[in-house]
């Protein structure tokens, strides 16, 4: 990764007199460096000059990094080492820890504070060709994963077993999850966001499984509808709607708004009446952060921009009973190109 032409594009677009990041997804971005927040500072500055602000514990391993980096000992003030002028505008990370913050308003008393994510937020969004292969590369991992996955679900297992056995194939394959799995069965289906509980699934039962894998940094989500024995059929008419809802989504193309692609999705729903319930966004962008611009929504009238990756997700929800959804992976080009070559069928157990 080329991180002084990302620094470059930032300040080019800055508006501000500083942009102060701290360990998160956007450091990553424009340095490759990824460590959890602490309660020591580690800071990226970019303004006048950009540097890293970090504890002596990290220069051997910070040197490499075509940056300049300033450190700090225990009980040394890092503050000292920063030059903000007082007044200044600045834009902070917006996972910043508010004690940091704190302590950059007492020292520097800036005249205005935004979020950083305005710029960095754009520049995310439209990946280079480097990010698609490993995207696409991890896509490849996760979806091998989830076919392990079938050959090892058996009738009665619980929803909780069947996810953790799905997070040691990652474990296999040298990955790990980039959230949470949601692994739900028969009626928890309906819940859209539930994790994995300890009902056994059973035949007849409709199983969601919503995964992902970190790789290199990247994240990968998809969904895929399963079931143990045949699917009913108020299940497969369900499904179909879903389908076609994707389908209609994913015949997207360069100009088009996030609301304009959500909109596709959600009024062929809409015509078969369970417009009430899809009960969300059709989709997000997905990156370094499984949520990330563009969002494929009712409130994003912004065109969608070309080489932007993103999941296309609708679903119908139906309380105590069950839910269908389906998600794949798309890129923008001139059109919209799906990443998943997993097929969207209802998978038999």
């Amino acid at each position: 990764m080329d991180y002084q032409k990302r620094i470059k594009k930032v300040k080019d677009l800055m508006k501000e007199d500083y942009i102060i990041l701290g360990p998160g997804s956007n450091l990553f971005y424009l340095t490759g460096f990824t460590e959890e927040p602490m309660e020591r500072p580690i800071l990226l500055i970019i303004g006048e000059n950009d540097y890293m602000l970090v504890p002596k514990m990290y220069e051997e391993q910070l040197s490499s990094l075509d940056l300049e980096i300033r450190t700090y000992q225990d009980g040394s003030d890092p503050y000292s080492l920063i030059d903000i002028k007082p007044g200044s505008s600045v834009a902070v990370d917006d996972s910043l820890w508010s004690i940091f913050l704190i302590s950059i308003i007492h020292r520097f008393s800036p005249s205005r504070l935004t979020s950083a994510s305005t710029i960095l937020g754009k520049l995310r969004s439209v990946k280079d060709e480097n990010e698609i292969q490993i995207m696409s590369e991890g896509l490849t991992i996760a979806e091998n994963s989830f076919l392990k996955l079938l050959e090892k679900i058996k009738e009665g297992q619980t929803e909780c077993e069947i996810s953790k056995t799905l997070e040691v194939i990652f474990f296999e394959y040298g990955v790990s999850p980039s959230f949470s799995t949601i692994l739900t069965s028969g009626p928890n289906t309906s819940m859209p966001h539930l994790r994995c509980t300890e009902r056994k699934v059973k035949i007849g039962d409709p199983i969601i499984v919503d995964f992902g894998i970190k790789y290199k940094g990247y994240s990968t989500d998809t969904t895929r509808v399963l079931t143990i024995g045949r699917p009913s059929d108020e299940v497969k008419k369900i499904w179909a709607i879903v389908d076609q809802a994707v389908r209609l989504a994913e015949e997207s193309w360069l100009g088009i708004t996030g609301k304009e692609i959500d909109d596709r999705a959600r009024e062929h729903i809409k015509k078969t009446g369970y417009g009430d319930l899809f009960i969300h966004r059709t989709g997000h962008g997905i990156g370094i952060d499984v949520h990330e611009e563009p969002y494929i929504s009712q409130d994003n009238h912004t065109l969608i921009p070309k080489n932007s990756v993103f999941t296309i997700e609708p679903g119908i929800y139906i309380p105590g009973k069950f839910g269908i959804r389906i998600e794949n992976m798309v890129l923008m080009r001139d059109r919209v190109t799906v990443l998943n070559k997993l097929s969207e069928e209802i998978y038999e157990i």
